[in-house]
């Protein structure tokens, strides 16, 4: 059979300052009511700014990539091109990869701060006013 006289825990507070030698409450918290649409707009354009604090790195990996081909490898004529030619497509190559590394380096700086938590979070209240 089934007992329906159920113990709740409970403890002694008298006791609680052997433990506790400060209580301090933060419970209060803002409200935000917004539509699913200004949400969703909010959050693509800060998803997009969000990326370019690791846009970065790809052209960094492939411009390393590109000079220690050039600084390493000794070309040779391969597939009917010659090795010349071999050699010019990576450094064009290299310096392509450099100029994509100095802009997404300069969006990266440029967008520092409307890509953090705290922008995202001014953004979604502000939207809420408007």
């Amino acid at each position: 059979m089934e007992n329906n006289d159920q113990q709740v825990a409970s403890f002694d507070t008298e006791n609680e300052s052997r433990f506790i030698s400060e209580r301090r409450s933060n419970v209060k918290s803002d409200l935000i009511e917004i539509t699913e649409d200004k949400l969703e707009n909010i959050l693509l354009k800060h998803l997009k700014r969000m990326g370019t604090r690791k846009g970065w790195l790809a052209p960094l990996g492939l411009c390393i990539s590109f000079i220690l081909a050039n600084v390493s490898a000794t070309f040779s004529a391969k597939f009917g091109i010659p090795a010349s030619t071999w050699e010019a497509v990576f450094i064009l190559a290299a310096i392509g990869s450099s100029i994509w590394l100095l802009v997404s380096i300069v969006s990266m700086c440029a967008n520092w701060k409307e890509s953090s938590t705290d922008s995202l979070i001014s953004k979604i209240k502000a939207s809420d006013e408007g």
